[in-house]
């Protein structure tokens, strides 16, 4: 009756094994749910900034449209391009969003610009040049700058 006891190592080797497959499973299940979360989040900031930076272009692209229409209204009353440089500051007087830079020479293109808010820290920054149409080119202005900056 000598019996000798064997099995006893063997399911505790396989319980610890056991118990450890569960704990890296909760383990790895934890960091996934975590970089999901955070991968949404930043998914979420960003969906909304582009949001933003949109709705401040679309904005600032309405700006340029009236700026335009009231450029093409102008120019059909001057009579030449030192008429049409001298007088539209006149134009945007009444409009505290366009700021219209002071030029000393009176046959040189104006520089229009103007700023849109697209949130708490950011704006978007246009810069317009007028000049007087021609024969080789009949647009009224060009964009100079269409950009982003921190609002101090």
């Amino acid at each position: 009756m000598n019996k000798k006891f064997r099995g006893g190592v063997n399911v505790g080797t396989s319980s610890v094994l056991v118990s450890f497959v569960l704990l890296c499973m909760v383990s790895f299940a934890a960091l996934a749910y975590l970089s999901a979360h955070s991968d949404y989040t930043l998914s979420m900031q960003t969906a909304q900034r582009t949001t933003e930076y949109y709705e401040a272009n679309r904005i600032a692209e309405l700006y340029m449209a009236n700026i335009e229409g009231l450029l093409s209204k102008h120019v059909k009353t001057c009579r030449n391009a030192g008429d049409y440089y001298s007088s539209i500051g006149a134009l945007f007087d009444d409009n505290d969003s366009v700021f219209v830079s002071e030029e000393e020479i009176r046959d040189n293109p104006v520089t229009l610009s103007y700023t849109v808010p697209i949130n708490d820290t950011l704006e978007l920054n246009v810069t317009l040049k007028a000049h007087y149409p021609d024969e080789d080119d009949h647009s009224i202005f060009t964009i100079e700058g269409w950009n982003t900056s921190v609002i101090n």
